[in-house]
């Protein structure tokens, strides 16, 4: 069935940015069916191919001879989570956040995300996105691809009224500090939606993802990097095999 979504995300679209969109047209299939009801992502590295929202914002504003040792000095140190994004966030001061946005555009989203999410989606499925990145990526989602989120949660960075960066972050979601973590983000949205932990699945590539597989019926890490990773979840999926997450969620429902 070919559905019309021109309008609708013009309307949403003018919530974020009042530039014009391009016209797109998406063929969703309708007959899926699946036992799960509460699919949460993480983004970057899974939905996304880089994994790290730091680095590329670093490279693109210039920061990244000062950005680079405070990133290293956290992932060897373990300096935590939310004191290391407060202390990059302050070398963005007075950029705007045009800047951020257009690296976000030309962030590669990992092929097949896209109609898969609009394939869940047809099926019913709720949608949730943990990150504990940057949250202007809700924005580029819509903006590219014409997809929106059951709910969005990750960090947003501070713009004032004219849309310079103060240098500024608000928390939302870091797995150093209690009630954040992604575990706890899934217990309380599943609540909220009424999800038993059997109906939940959670989709990450980092360890900062463990604490959501533990609070589904399982996890799928994609291109996972660390032990604890594969360890923790029920598939383990690289590169092209992405794909498969469609084939273990859903199936064609023959009327």
């Amino acid at each position: 069935m070919w559905i019309q979504y021109n309008r609708v995300r013009q309307y949403i679209c003018n919530r974020f940015d009042p530039s014009p969109i391009p016209q797109v047209r998406f063929n969703i299939v309708t007959n899926l069916k699946s036992p799960y009801k509460l699919i949460f992502f993480d983004n970057d590295g899974t939905l996304n191919t880089d994994r790290s929202t730091w680095e590329y914002f670093h490279k693109h504003l210039g920061t990244w001879e000062e950005g680079r040792p405070i990133m290293e000095h956290h992932l060897e140190a373990r300096t935590p989570y939310d004191e290391f994004s407060r202390i990059s966030t302050r070398l963005w001061k007075g950029f705007h956040k045009e800047k951020f946005m257009e690296r976000l555009r030309t962030v590669k989203i990992r092929p097949g995300a896209p109609a898969l999410i609009r394939d869940l989606k047809a099926a019913g499925l709720k949608l949730v996105v943990l990150s504990s990145g940057i949250s202007l990526w809700r924005q580029t989602w819509w903006e590219r691809e014409g997809i929106d989120w059951d709910h969005y949660h990750a960090n947003d960075i501070v713009f004032d009224e004219d849309g310079i960066c103060t240098g500024e972050i608000e928390m939302h979601v870091t797995d150093n500090v209690p009630g954040m973590d992604k575990g706890s983000w899934v217990e309380r949205i599943s609540e909220e939606e009424s999800i038993p932990i059997e109906e939940r699945v959670f989709i990450g590539d980092g360890w900062g993802d463990v604490s959501g597989f533990r609070k589904c019926a399982f996890g799928i890490g994609v291109d996972p990097n660390m032990q604890e990773v594969i360890d923790s979840a029920k598939y383990v999926l690289y590169g092209d095999d992405f794909l498969k997450i469609k084939d273990l969620l859903l199936t064609v429902h023959q009327p």
